[in-house]
């Protein structure tokens, strides 16, 4: 009789509704410390390209597929985070690139002023220009604001969104609970840009909350969309960790793109030295 009481238990223990509101603080501290927050971001992609072109083989190599291309590229940014658009204010990621395959393309110091400067301005022509810079690298289908994730539940988002608990696991000594989420109007996105074209792709997903106080540990974003018969699937998983500013930073993100189901890109991301750089002209950073 005992174990049918505990498991009784359990099961309620499991079926507890979410507390939005606690979730939606977490997220809008996140999104306090976002101003003048300055790290340093490595990027490692691989690519994937097969061979579509008909070749005239002999022998045994004709009897043996055409091996892929893999093509990897490791750069090196600055990164922060702008507010742009009067109506309807959106945070983005911007980047100024300091190293390129282990080539320096500018000192970190320099890059951080002049990242700085742009995140001050007003014009979103640096953004523009700034994103045009990274995508000159022969980069593929780059995925961007991946880091802001948690950003989807704040206060005034998180009510469009509906939760499911999936399981309870640990994390280390954590306990945590995974719920899977779907925004119910079709209003969040990531923009995803393959070549010069910009894809705004709709998302559900899994968050990753520790039981305790509901901090976010992880978010994994998936999004399936077709074109001409073609099935591209993104998926996202981003990493949380303890800021020294008072909420999280991001740690890192991993991006892979499939189409119909054969790996194609495979991006990772990994953030580190968050800096806060002061309001004057000095730009003064407080480690």
């Amino acid at each position: 009789m005992g174990t049918i009481w505990l498991l009784s238990i359990s099961l309620m223990a499991q079926q507890a509704p979410l507390d939005k509101a606690r979730l939606a603080s977490q997220a809008q501290s996140f999104a306090e410390q976002l101003p003048n927050l300055i790290g340093t971001e490595v990027l490692r992609q691989k690519s994937i390209s097969y061979s579509t072109r008909m070749r005239i083989r002999v022998g045994e190599a004709a009897l043996k597929p055409i091996p892929p291309k893999i093509r990897e590229r490791e750069i090196k940014s600055e990164l922060g985070y702008a507010l742009r658009g009067k109506d309807n204010p959106v945070w983005y990621e911007l980047r100024k690139v300091i190293d390129v395959d282990g080539r320096s393309v500018m000192a970190p110091k320099k890059a951080r002023e002049r990242l700085a400067f742009g995140l001050k301005s007003d014009d979103d022509r640096a953004r523009l220009k700034m994103m045009e810079e990274f995508t000159r690298y022969g980069l593929n289908g780059l995925a961007t604001d991946y880091s802001l994730s948690l950003l989807l539940f704040r206060f005034g988002e998180i009510d469009k969104i509906r939760f499911d608990l999936k399981s309870e696991e640990f994390v280390g000594a954590d306990r945590v609970q995974v719920f899977g989420f779907l925004r119910t109007d079709g209003g969040a996105s990531v923009t995803v840009f393959d070549g010069k074209q910009a894809m705004q792709q709709p998302l559900s997903g899994l968050i990753w909350l520790r039981s305790s106080d509901l901090r976010p540990l992880k978010i994994q974003l998936s999004s399936l969309i077709t074109q001409d018969n073609i099935q591209i699937s993104d998926e996202g998983i981003i990493e949380y960790g303890e800021s020294k500013f008072g909420s999280v930073v991001p740690l890192s993100v991993v991006y892979v793109r499939k189409v119909n189901g054969t790996l194609m890109i495979e991006t990772k991301y990994e953030y580190k030295d968050f800096q806060k750089f002061g309001a004057d002209a000095e730009l003064k950073f407080t480690p």
